[in-house]
């Protein structure tokens, strides 16, 4: 093959291409334009159906987002919501508690006329053994409170400080086996010993076989000895028993305080046992 003849047809393309494109820069901008649009006119369906996608997506975007918005929002009320049920709850307890430890004073101050302010105390816990009976309390030297103490509900014994320490202090309850309480049958006045037992009721002892005993009779404490207040109610006979042989009878008390049903008890200081007086016998 002749090289000069495929040199001269590249030269002679080149030509052709540079004249065309002078001549299209010559061409009129109408003319252009429509062909532009002969030449766009095939894909403009396919332009449309693009178009109309890239909306659709666009839209359901935005609904989403709307929708993950209103989502967060409403998280964050139910969470503010939350917070603000448990704070009317928490209010609502405080309210109750200090109605509580208000009465709770102003029925002791309604059954004594001693000038001495009792103290308050919250139980905080519990012993759990099957025979001895003691309940802890948030009260201790600290806050004037010493061994041996009396420890009430309204006009109700419920025990005695066993043991203190700075900040809390053990209460035997009048249920424990090791509890002794001088005592008396409020309908006879006649004397005797209540004592705890493993069941958690009490016996009260020594009272003489002849003494007519009733159950429902309401027992008190009697004050000998000073270990306690005079006049306090300790709980109701709920059964008498008599054997033949014996000099004394057999006498089961339900105690008036069921402690795993209060949260606050009174502490009155020894010094007051000693020097209270004048006590009146309320019984409900």
């Amino acid at each position: 093959m002749n090289p000069d003849f495929g040199k001269s047809v590249k030269s002679s393309i080149i030509y052709f291409l540079v004249i065309i494109s002078i001549s299209l820069l010559t061409i009129p901008e109408n003319i252009t334009n429509n062909i532009k649009v002969t030449v766009a006119s095939p894909l403009a369906p396919v332009q449309k159906i693009i178009s109309q996608t890239s909306g659709f997506f666009k839209n359901k975007l935005k609904k989403l987002a709307l929708v993950a918005s209103n989502a967060e929002k409403n998280e964050e009320m139910e969470r503010e919501l939350f917070f603000l049920k448990n704070k009317i709850v928490k209010q609502q307890n405080a309210i109750n508690v200090y109605e509580q430890k208000l009465n709770l004073v102003s029925e002791y101050k309604k059954n004594n006329h001693s000038d001495e302010k009792p103290i308050i105390a919250d139980i905080i816990g519990y012993d759990v053994s099957n025979f001895r009976k003691s309940i802890i309390i948030d009260v201790g030297t600290k806050h004037g409170a010493s061994v041996g103490d009396t420890v009430v509900f309204g006009n109700a014994l419920v025990g005695r400080i066993s043991a203190v320490g700075r900040s809390s202090g053990r209460v035997i309850l009048v249920t424990d086996p090791a509890s002794n309480v001088p005592s008396r049958l409020l309908q006879s006045r006649t004397q005797g010993m209540v004592q705890g037992a493993a069941d958690g009721t009490c016996i009260m002892k020594y009272v003489p076989r002849h003494i007519k005993v009733n159950e429902s009779d309401k027992v008190i404490t009697s004050g000998i000895g000073g270990a306690f207040p005079r006049s306090l109610y300790v709980g109701d006979v709920i059964e008498v028993k008599q054997k033949s042989a014996k000099l004394f009878k057999d006498i089961k008390i339900k105690p008036k305080v069921a402690i795993s049903k209060i949260e606050h008890v009174l502490v009155i200081k020894k010094q007051v046992v000693e020097n209270i007086s004048n006590l009146k016998i309320i019984y409900e």
